[in-house]
């Protein structure tokens, strides 16, 4: 072999290597899993190290997933803005105040009951008697019992009108454009298609708040593009159809679950639908921990922090 045909052979062979390493970036980092073509804002952030804490002094979007068991509350705050969307179960309601509370929130302008069952609107009560609230959003119907009549007897008490959102309903929450999409009158039946969903903008980044919205629910409806999606009915096989997933493409997932719950969510099969679509997924039940989310508007910043909320056995130190 000549000096010649060396060389050739050495261009070629940098070549190839070249190639070789911009196809594994391009699928790696670019697509940011194997499986999937979607190109994901690379100044995007996932620490990979668990927090002890958050820092809700600063002016980008917060919101915060938060452990709270087998049930659902997820804190936003934009500024001076701040909403509540649901609180847990009954014995998760005292927790979520003392939390939010040594973090300086003495005000909530929003809070929302998704829906009447327990685990999402169980704690409400205790955040209606211990903060100054804006407005209550409440789905429309769902089966009366002890815990829609503790809302009731605390926002009586309290002077707080119950508002039942419709769909299109813009929420004031400063540079952050929030919209009802979803908030249909209670069928008799399955008061989880009754559930309050809310879509917010802020910047070029979407995300989607579903609470235990079902796939007869989802299919009634056209879905934005998100860059978020807080899954619906805790990650179940009853909710995020693939029909819906087409639509949404999400390119984070949160999943609010207990860890070992009786119920087996989030559902294998559901997680299989979410995982295909290439998105990242983070489920509280995993770590028992909740997921501190924040935006400029352009990148998203996610981090696993230590936040226990789960009245049955979460250990809260604040």
């Amino acid at each position: 072999m000549n000096d010649n045909t060396k060389k050739a052979l050495m261009r070629l062979l940098a070549i190839l290597i070249v190639f070789i390493i911009s196809y594994a970036y391009n699928k790696i980092f670019v697509s940011g899993n194997s499986n999937n073509s979607k190109k994901i804002n690379l100044n995007d952030n996932i620490n990979n190290s668990k927090f002890t804490d958050v820092d809700f002094n600063n002016d980008d979007l917060n919101v915060l997933f938060m452990y709270v068991g087998q049930a659902d509350s997820t804190f936003i705050k934009y500024k001076n803005k701040t909403m509540l969307i649901d609180a847990g179960n009954n014995e998760d309601g005292n927790n979520i105040v003392k939390f939010l509370k040594s973090k300086g929130i003495n005000k909530l302008d929003y809070i929302v009951g998704t829906h009447y069952d327990e685990d999402h609107i169980g704690g409400l009560d205790d955040i209606i008697n211990n903060f100054d609230i804006g407005k209550f959003y409440l789905s429309n119907g769902g089966e009366l019992g002890p815990n829609y009549y503790n809302l009731e007897k605390a926002s009586k008490k309290r002077n707080l009108a119950i508002t039942i959102p419709k769909v299109g309903d813009k929420i004031d929450f400063g540079d952050v454009n929030m919209e009802v999409m979803a908030a249909s009158k209670f069928d008799g039946k399955n008061d989880n298609n009754a559930s309050v969903v809310i879509q917010a903008k802020y910047g070029s980044r979407r995300y989607l708040f579903m609470g235990d919205l079902e796939r007869q629910e989802e299919a009634k409806r056209k879905w934005n593009e998100v860059d978020v999606l807080k899954a619906g009915h805790h990650g179940s096989n009853t909710s995020s159809s693939q029909e819906f997933l087409n639509q949404v493409k999400p390119k984070y997932v949160f999943v609010s679950a207990g860890k070992n719950n009786k119920y087996r969510l989030p559902n294998v099969k559901a997680m299989e639908r979410i995982e295909k679509t290439g998105a990242k997924i983070f489920r509280t039940d995993v770590n028992e921990s909740s997921f501190w989310l924040t935006s400029n508007g352009n990148d998203i910043d996610i981090k696993e922090v230590s936040i226990n909320l789960d009245g049955n056995g979460g250990k809260l130190d604040v």
